[in-house]
């Protein structure tokens, strides 16, 4: 389990675009992953009760692990942000070029509070401020950049040997300039061709990974039937004495056991009904 959290911590931190060392505190990883999980929606509270020093919850760990390759394609975006970039690659820029200047007033914009929950709408207007100088700023290096880009495909056209592309790219003209460099190119390009393999090898055997993990899962909800069954047969037999000293609540007490049958009897069928589904499943497949 020590070595799955180290993991998971290593991943999610390359997703999430933050610098990991081994030498971190283990609770510090663990509080990460944790954190990491609950923002991208995983909702299964056994994870979050595990204890912090990693000492246990192997399987809890196999099953986020699972979800992760599945809800986000952990794999595929692990290699779109160790892909080997050029330099030619730029986003479209959305932002509009005449940003509102309007701003209303101080006393307009202001609400009415009372003395107990006023609010101090000098520091939000400063904050928006400082929002709209950073978002003008970044769009105006984005137009920086889309020139820069422009001026090297414009002094190198006709200069490449592919006729259909016509120009060099950002590092053909950075070897051009300083041919040295090729070989920490080549490295990168090795280190990405050997991480396409392992995702090629991976994707021919994924089907027989997610076979295993419908026999842990299956494994899991028996064993959570087992335990709601006990708690079952615990409350129930908890539920008469405690009650027996109220007059009035032998009624209440007759509606609670009825209501616990039905449920009882409708989960045997809900259980009855995937079974059948799933064997039929298999059949079919």
């Amino acid at each position: 389990s020590l070595d799955f959290w180290r993991l998971l911590y290593a991943l999610l931190k390359q997703i999430h675009g933050g610098k990991w060392t081994e030498s971190d505190a283990i609770d510090n990883q663990i509080r990460f992953v944790k954190s990491a999980l609950w923002y991208h929606g995983y909702g299964r509270p056994e994870l979050y009760r595990l204890p912090s020093d990693g000492s246990a919850g192997s399987r809890e760990l196999l099953l986020a692990f699972s979800w992760l390759l599945h809800r986000i394609s952990l794999l595929e975006e692990l290699l779109a942000r160790n892909r080997v970039k050029t330099g030619d690659e730029t986003s479209v820029c959305t932002c509009e070029d005449a940003l509102p200047n309007s701003q209303k007033s101080t006393t307009e914009m202001a609400p009415e509070y009372g003395p107990e929950d006023r609010i101090d709408v000098r520091y939000l207007q400063w904050l928006n401020g400082r929002l709209r100088f950073q978002w003008r700023s970044l769009h105006a290096q984005h137009q920086e950049q889309c020139k820069l880009l422009h001026k090297i495909h414009l002094f190198t056209s006709g200069s490449h040997v592919d006729q259909i592309l016509g120009h060099f790219s950002v590092t053909e003209a950075d070897l051009v300039r300083q041919p040295e460099n090729y070989k920490q190119l080549l490295q990168l390009l090795e280190s990405e061709t050997m991480q396409l393999k392992a995702f090629l090898e991976w994707k021919q055997l994924e089907p027989v990974y997610w076979q295993w993990m419908e026999t842990v899962l299956d494994n899991m909800a028996e064993e959570g039937n087992m335990c709601e069954s006990q708690d079952a047969h615990v409350e129930k037999s908890r539920l008469p004495k405690a009650t027996s000293c109220c007059p009035w609540a032998d009624g209440l007490t007759g509606q609670i056991d009825r209501l616990s049958r039905d449920l009882m009897t409708l989960r045997d069928q809900l259980h009855k009904l995937v079974t059948h589904r799933k064997t039929a499943w298999c059949e079919k497949v």
